[in-house]
């Protein structure tokens, strides 16, 4: 598998999805803002996406994900509860303000993979003759 011309090396694939993410940050303290971050690429290893705020490697993001009803066998929305830890920090594009991060899941089971990289395979499916990725009618996660 190739990823913009480079060998893919992880273990779980990733795909161009655009998801919507908000999560709270608990050093602001109560009544704050919640923190946004659009995803890139996303797969049962982790994600890659623009934050709307500078974050350091090893923070722990505490994520709650909402996958839509997709495919024959997955009939019902499902929540997985995960953390994740920010592994890489990049600079945000021209004109961005926030950060672009990288981030790994950590304790998710083996069943939770599975189910991720079933989302996965199904989007490339579904979404892969489309111009935009299907990011135009794409579903959001929400995280908490």
């Amino acid at each position: 598998m190739t990823w913009d011309g480079l060998t893919e090396r992880r273990r779980h694939p990733r795909a161009r999805i655009r998801l919507l993410m908000a999560f709270e940050d608990e050093g602001s303290g109560a009544g704050s803002q919640p923190v946004l971050l659009e995803t890139l690429n996303f797969g049962a290893g982790g994600f890659y996406g623009d934050i709307d705020r500078r974050l350091e490697p090893l923070t722990k993001l505490g994520l709650r994900l909402v996958f839509p009803p997709f495919g024959p066998d997955c009939r019902e929305p499902r929540t997985i509860e995960c953390e994740a830890i920010v592994v890489r920090v990049d600079e945000p594009p021209a004109g961005r303000s926030g950060c672009r991060i990288a981030a790994h899941f950590r304790g998710l089971a083996p069943e939770q993979r599975d189910y991720i990289d079933a989302y996965v395979a199904w989007h490339s499916e579904v979404y892969a003759a489309s111009d935009d990725g299907g990011q135009a009618d794409e579903e959001d996660l929400s995280a908490a």
